[in-house]
């Protein structure tokens, strides 16, 4: 996103150089605070297989309508972090001659960190939607907040007893959401 606006050509609001600057900031902002949660999202929906760093930039245009756009400065320096806070793995592969590095989201802590973080978001969004006009979909009969962190948890896993970021019991919720 930090692209478009910088390489508009506008007449309009953000013609004058100071109009153009706050936009720029607020996009920059916006887009360094969802980086996390969308690279996460981009790398999850390819399981196991895992994502090279090029190719998470052009699923995230593809993901996105170019609409969210993350250039390689801000990408790799972010891939790294994830790693090191434990969240992504890396896998040296070569791919038709080519030496890639594949990321893959950790089992279980990035797994659990992913979904904590989009039960967040999600939870947010929902909070925030009527400010805009937006309707959100959590789709419950899908999905389960839990009302202590807000952790997105998957009512397919029937396993689940209990909130596995703090601990919270879900079949409470469950059998309220039943009656």
């Amino acid at each position: 996103m930090i692209k478009r606006i910088k390489d508009q050509d506008s007449k309009g609001l953000i013609a004058s150089k100071e109009n153009r600057k706050i936009m720029e900031k607020f996009e920059s902002d916006l887009v360094r605070g969802m980086s996390k949660l969308i690279v996460l999202s981009i790398i999850k929906k390819f399981g196991e297989e895992g994502l090279y760093g090029y190719k998470i930039i052009k699923e995230l245009e593809i993901q996105t309508k170019e609409i969210f756009i993350l250039e390689e400065g801000h990408l790799y320096p972010l891939l790294r972090k994830l790693k090191e806070d434990g969240l992504l793995k890396s896998e040296q592969k070569t791919v038709q001659g080519r030496n890639r590095t594949y990321y893959t989201i950790t089992h279980p802590q990035g797994e659990q960190f992913y979904n904590r973080m989009v039960g967040f978001f999600s939870k947010l969004t929902e909070a925030l939607g009527p400010l805009f006009d937006v309707d959100v979909n959590l789709y419950p009969e899908k999905y389960l907040y839990c009302p202590e962190c807000a952790n997105k948890i998957d009512l397919t896993n029937l396993e689940y007893k209990f909130c596995d970021v703090c601990g919270y019991n879900i079949e409470e919720i469950k059998e309220r959401g039943k009656k």
